[in-house]
């Protein structure tokens, strides 16, 4: 039996067991390996009827005795390898995207905001879906002149306004300007300084068409009164994001010092001086790092220190329920910001404007700061300017002191003209100081 074994051999390429014959390879059936003993023992049985046939004189066929296995191809993958091309517009687009947010990072959203990284994005997707296989230096003005053709089909079909074709034009320009600045294309295509630039008939009718929204004192009141729980809608009642207390005090706030959103939610007990006389916010603006100095009303003061007390100087003086900040942003696992921003005081004063002054209203908190800003500027023009801490324009800003006393007095005008008090707040007087020194 042994020898009958050695006998057989084990073919690799084929992976069968196989015997030579007279010049002739007879094929003697399929095993999992040469140490596959069951499938060597049914070859050496095959090869021993194999030899009796021979023995008789009867011809044997191979491949109709023991068939032998069709060999497998290898499917050659018919995907091309990915380059990476630092030229092809997608790249370039990704770049700059990264450096943009990388920007936004270093200065905290001040030079430049997380919404609008996720805005040049946006701008920048139509042209990516157009070009984004392309190589950027091989784009002429005649390529551009068929996509601006194209995209201008999407303002006739009502996709898109013609303002926001317009912003997709110049964020494209800028696009092509970052690539000239890093030496990645050598020349700009000659018609991309006209792209998305308004004719002067254009930007008058822009500037007919531009509309200043206010609030009136009838609608300020109506909208102070109707943050109590009794005028609420049913299904607003049980948030627990928001209380109908903070919008009301908010209102008031917004009216008295022209915060915005943001500037309320970075307000901190340090930048109240609730004890001054009289009454003071003193801060420097989130957005723009100016300094304001606003009196403070009867109604703010009596409601900041309800939310003060108990307080850290470095606390927040305004909160959600859960502790989070009034804004708060989305970030990614790694703490990284994105353009995601929930702004829940200003979703309250929507809501609240849709219900009491109609569903097609569409002024936003916003529209606060500029009706104070514009009753400043009816009574005594040039204290707006310190109201909305701006700076000013003028070279004498550089060698004078803000008129102060003015604006307080022009404040407690603002109280009475919106139906906050009756009488006007008395302001300390040098005598009165006086008075009190010796006192």
């Amino acid at each position: 039996m042994s020898k009958k074994r050695q006998k057989v051999s084990w073919d690799k390429h084929n992976k069968q067991w196989v015997k030579t014959i007279q010049g002739k390879r007879y094929y003697l059936g399929a095993g999992r390996g040469s140490s596959d003993r069951e499938s060597r023992s049914l070859a050496i049985l095959r090869l021993e009827e194999i030899e009796r046939r021979l023995g008789l004189g009867i011809q044997v066929d191979t491949a109709k005795e023991v068939p032998s296995p069709k060999k497998k191809t290898k499917r050659k993958k018919t995907t091309p390898k990915r380059r990476y091309d630092p030229k092809l517009v997608k790249t370039v687009v990704r770049k700059f995207l990264k450096d943009k947010m990388s920007e936004a990072v270093s200065s905290g959203g001040q030079d430049l905001t997380y919404g609008r990284v996720q805005n040049l994005k946006n701008r920048l997707q139509h042209f990516v879906d157009h070009f984004g296989d392309r190589r950027i230096t091989t784009i002429t003005s005649t390529d551009l002149t068929r996509w601006v053709q194209k995209a201008s089909k999407r303002v006739e079909k009502g996709e898109i306004k013609p303002s926001t074709l317009r912003q997709d034009f110049v964020t494209v320009k800028q696009l092509f300007t970052y690539a000239y600045e890093e030496e990645i294309i050598r020349e700009r295509p000659r018609n991309l300084k006209n792209l998305g630039r308004q004719s002067k008939t254009q930007r008058m009718r822009t500037s007919q068409n531009k509309r200043h929204l206010f609030f009136d004192k009838q609608e300020v009141q109506l909208l102070y009164k109707s943050c109590n729980k009794d005028a609420m809608d049913s299904k607003w009642k049980n948030r627990k994001d928001t209380e109908y207390e903070l919008l009301q005090l908010c209102i008031v706030l917004a009216l008295n010092t022209g915060m915005t959103q943001q500037d309320l939610s970075d307000l901190t007990v340090a930048d109240l001086y609730l004890k001054k006389r009289p009454p003071r916010l003193i801060r420097q603006r989130s957005k723009t790092g100016m300094e304001s100095n606003h009196l403070l009303w009867r109604k703010s003061v009596a409601g900041l220190k309800e939310w003060c007390e108990g307080k850290k100087m470095t606390d927040k003086v305004f909160t959600r329920r859960d502790g989070r900040d009034l804004i708060t942003f989305s970030t990614k696992p790694g703490g990284k910001k994105t353009g995601g921003r929930s702004d829940v005081l200003g979703a309250s004063f929507r809501r609240l404007v849709q219900r009491v002054l109609g569903k097609d209203d569409p002024r936003r908190f916003r529209e606060l700061r500029r009706t104070g800003a514009n009753m400043c500027k009816q009574r005594k023009p040039g204290t707006e300017d310190l109201y909305l801490s701006h700076a000013e324009g003028k070279m004498s800003s550089f060698y004078t002191v803000p008129i102060q006393k003015d604006f307080d007095l022009m404040l407690t005008y603002l109280e009475m003209d919106l139906g906050f008090t009756d009488k006007l707040q008395r302001l300390p007087t040098k005598q009165s100081k006086k008075r009190s020194k010796t006192k």
